[in-house]
């Protein structure tokens, strides 16, 4: 549900962190932040869309007695082709246990069974430890997050917001320029964190949300910010593969308890990769569509029939009735899916304090490049990064205090904003501006 956007400008500040993005990665940030900072939380929307929202596996942590944080580590290097950065790895598998204890404290309710955490199965993993919450578990943990953060001291959320420029000021990140309904200012900050998503969109189908267009990464490389690793794109290998619908992620969990993925001849299109449907994303992708190319097709079949009935209804409900809409039941039928853009590894070059080259600048989640991920993302590794890494910014280094500058009255940019226009595009138009209006904005 969009909530209405607040008529009057942003405070002026300074503020001492802007964190751009209310997905998992910003939520958490703003959380772990040091207590008494004033945090201005600016959301491109004004309802709940999010990747992190929509993401369904889980989020992967060792929590059963047979498995280990080694394993977890060799699993994330094998998948990432050997190109993950190892302290990295080690800092998430690392944590990832308390992690998840802290979730809990906050009010998380995982999938249990019995007296303990249940986990699955998901591409790559040699153990189950891939916590959840039915296929909803990243809808869970967004509203967790937001309902914590709502309650801390000196934070204002924002909506409907559009960050449009990252300020800078004697080599330092000095704020944000934002699109305020038609008023466009500048707002003054101590730091910044992007936590603004990936860039699924940049392609034709992905599973990403509609806001999911680059546009964090476009914004700090115009800054000075260092990108790296721009080319690695995940495809994950099941999206919803029909003509008139969205390509609607159907979770690798699915394989994990047992589905399989059927070729127009009735064969397995991965039969011939070690891991066969649990096989790391990238393999699973490639296989799919070469098997495609052969046939002269345009989707590969999962068959849902090796999973008890019972089983699948409860632990995949949000699927089943997404399907549904499209007049698909996946327990009676194999449903249609193919290979689209899932996740960026690439993005804004950090450190493992979540701190960009440029100073005051910080980025957390699928925007940042860590070098986690190598060339290939473990599956259900990317909410734990988010939660890790913004946990890093519990002691961030904040540039020195700002002066508040006086406010004038914003001027209106008389500009008819479209959701989906690129960073590009909207920057365009901002500089065809008359130079007046650029001159009088406040800031």
């Amino acid at each position: 549900m969009d909530q209405p956007r607040p008529l009057d400008p942003i405070p002026p500040g300074p503020w001492d962190v802007v964190v751009i993005g209310a997905g998992a990665a910003g939520l958490m940030t703003c959380l772990d932040l040091p207590a008494g900072l004033r945090v201005l939380l600016l959301n491109r929307n004004t309802g709940r869309r999010s990747s992190s929202r929509w993401a369904q596996g889980g989020i992967a942590a060792v929590t059963r007695p047979e498995d280990n944080a080694s394993s977890h580590a060799e699993d994330t290097i094998h998948a990432g082709a050997g190109l993950c950065d190892g302290d990295a790895v080690r800092l998430l598998v690392d944590e990832a246990p308390h992690c998840v204890e802290r979730l809990q404290r906050l009010g998380m309710a995982f999938d249990r069974d019995g007296p303990n955490l249940a986990t699955t199965l998901e591409a790559a993993h040699s153990h189950k430890r891939v916590l959840h919450v039915q296929d909803q578990t990243g809808r869970a943990l967004v509203d967790v997050l937001r309902e914590r953060v709502e309650e801390r001291e000196g934070l204002l959320h924002r909506r409907g917001v559009r960050v449009t420029k990252l300020t800078v000021k004697n080599g330092s990140c000095s704020g944000v320029q934002v699109l305020d309904g038609q008023l466009l200012y500048t707002v003054q900050a101590r730091a910044v964190v992007l936590a603004s998503g990936g860039g699924g969109h940049l392609f034709a189908n992905t599973t990403n949300p509609a806001q999911a267009c680059g546009e964090g990464i476009a914004l700090a490389w115009q800054a000075g910010a260092a990108v790296e690793d721009l080319e690695f794109v995940q495809f994950h290998p099941t999206a919803l593969r029909l003509d008139d619908a969205p390509c609607f992620l159907i979770s690798e969990a699915v394989r994990g308890e047992g589905g399989v993925l059927v070729d127009d001849l009735g064969c397995s299109p991965v039969a011939h990769l070690a891991q066969r449907d649990l096989s790391p994303r990238d393999q699973v992708s490639r296989a799919l569509v070469q098997a495609m190319q052969r046939q002269g097709v345009g989707q590969i079949w999962l068959d849902f029939s090796a999973i008890p009935r019972e089983q699948a209804e409860a632990r995949f409900p949000t699927i089943l009735d997404r399907c549904s809409e499209f007049g698909l039941n996946p327990l009676e039928h194999p449903i249609p899916v193919a290979p689209a853009a899932h996740y960026w590894m690439g993005g804004i070059a950090t450190n493992l304090q979540a701190a960009t080259n440029l100073p005051g600048l910080f980025a957390v989640g699928e925007v940042a490049c860590t070098g986690l991920h190598g060339a290939n993302r473990l599956a259900s590794n990317s909410l734990m990064e988010c939660l890790v890494f913004a946990h890093q910014l519990k002691s961030i280094d904040l540039e020195p205090q700002q002066t508040a500058l006086k406010r004038s009255n914003p001027n209106s940019c008389d500009l008819d904003l479209s959701s989906g226009e690129s960073t590009t595009g909207l920057m365009t138009r901002i500089e065809q501006l008359p130079a007046i209006v650029l001159a009088n904005r406040w800031c």
